[in-house]
C-alpha cells in the first residue's frame, strides 16, 4: 500500500470514528431525554382526556407513556379506555414509543379484564378522527370482554361503540341531563381492577 492510499484510508476511519461518536452522542442524548420524560410522567398522577380532567380514582393502570381508565358509559362490563398520557388528537400524532406503549398497555389491560369477567375474546377498537366516530379529540382504545351472545350479531359492538361516542359528545358538549354512572361507581369498579396489577 503506498503512503498516499495509507493516508487516505486513515483519513476514511477517522472520518468513520468521527461520525460514529457522535451517532453514540445524540444516541445517548436522545435516552437521556427519553428517561426524563419517562421519570416525569411517572411521577405524574395527573390525567387528561382531551380538554377533561380524569379524576385519578378512575385510573386503575398506567405506564410512563399510558394509563387504563373505567368508562363513563360502558357498553358491557369490563368496557374501559387505554390512552396515551400526553394529549394525542390522532393516532398519526403518536410517537413510536408511545404506540408501542399504547398496544403494549392495552395488551396487558385486555388480558387482565378478560380473565376477571370471565370472557373469552376482546373486541379492540379505535376511532380516529371525527369521521370515524372520536368523540373526544385524545386518542384511545376500546377494550370490551366479549362472551357469547352479548350482542345478536358480533359486528353490532362497533355500531354500539359508535353510539355510546355520539352520546358521549352531546353530553360533554352540550351538557344535557343524562344519567351517567357516578364517580363513587367508577372508582370502586377502577379499585377492583387495580387490583389485578398489584403482583
Amino acid at each position: 500500500m503506498s503512503k498516499k492510499e495509507e493516508r487516505c484510508n486513515s483519513d476514511s476511519n477517522g472520518d468513520a470514528g468521527v461520525a460514529e461518536m457522535l451517532k453514540l452522542q445524540i444516541s445517548g442524548k436522545a435516552i437521556l431525554s427519553s428517561i426524563r420524560c419517562r421519570r416525569e410522567m411517572s411521577t405524574s398522577s395527573s390525567y387528561v382526556f382531551g380538554p377533561y380532567k380524569i379524576d385519578p380514582r378512575e385510573v386503575f393502570y398506567a405506564t410512563p407513556f399510558s394509563y387504563a381508565m373505567v368508562n363513563l358509559r360502558p357498553l358491557l362490563p369490563g368496557h374501559v379506555l387505554v390512552c396515551p398520557r400526553r394529549l394525542v388528537p390522532r393516532f398519526t400524532d403518536l410517537t413510536a414509543d408511545e404506540t408501542s406503549d399504547l398496544w403494549l398497555t392495552a395488551q396487558k389491560v385486555g388480558s387482565r379484564i378478560e380473565t376477571f369477567h370471565k370472557a373469552s375474546s376482546l373486541t379492540l377498537a379505535i376511532q380516529d378522527g371525527p369521521q370515524a366516530g372520536q368523540s373526544v379529540p385524545h386518542v384511545h382504545i376500546h377494550v370490551l370482554p366479549r362472551k357469547g351472545g352479548d350482542f345478536e350479531k358480533n359486528d353490532e359492538i362497533y355500531d354500539a361503540i359508535d353510539e355510546k361516542e355520539k352520546e358521549l359528545k352531546q353530553k360533554l358538549d352540550l351538557d344535557k341531563d343524562r344519567v351517567d354512572r357516578s364517580l363513587d361507581e367508577m372508582a370502586d369498579e377502577a379499585s377492583q381492577y387495580r387490583a389485578l396489577f398489584d403482583h
